[in-house]
């Protein structure tokens, strides 16, 4: 398997899709409050090839919407209302597909490649950023997507793919 690239770092390939783009650990680092000019460029080229993009995220942080609607506003896209937390399909629901391909870009197997799995999306996996000062939580739930989310992932292709 080859080494995951940072979400900026990806040439995407795909036109005219629904977008559902998770914030920390994916565009940007746990707390992080301004995305990168290269981030910015990356969303504005997907734009550009008719993509609508949503910030989509679960965390429940106190003033956690004004963060993401500051986020949202410096990549000039919006957020995704989430009322139940990934991987439960209601995170998405919100969303109006309109006959286009849903992709899910994240950096967790646990929250956001199941999210994927579970509405028939296609899940684009990201290096996860990562910063020192980043709360145990995140570090803990990082650890956990690293030992437990590529055999959930694998068995969740295994057995439910084959139903």
């Amino acid at each position: 398997m080859s080494e995951l690239l940072y979400f900026e770092q990806h040439a995407f390939d795909f036109r005219d899709a629904l977008v559902a783009l998770d914030v920390d650990g994916t565009i940007v680092a746990d707390g992080e409050d301004n995305v990168s000019p290269a981030v910015l460029a990356q969303v504005r080229a997907m734009k550009a090839a008719g993509n609508e993009i949503q910030l989509c995220s679960n965390s429940r942080r106190p003033d956690y919407a004004m963060r993401l609607n500051r986020l949202a506003s410096q990549l000039e896209i919006t957020v995704c209302p989430v009322p139940f937390r990934k991987p439960s399909i209601s995170a998405v629901a919100a969303l109006d597909r309109r006959g286009r391909s849903l992709i899910v870009i994240g950096d967790k197997d646990l929250t956001d490649g199941l999210l994927a799995r579970r509405v028939g999306a296609r899940f684009i996996k990201v290096r996860r950023r990562l910063d020192p000062a980043d709360r145990l939580s995140s570090r803990m739930a990082n650890l956990f997507d690293t030992v437990f989310g590529p055999p959930a992932i694998f068995l969740w292709d295994a057995f439910w793919a084959t139903r």
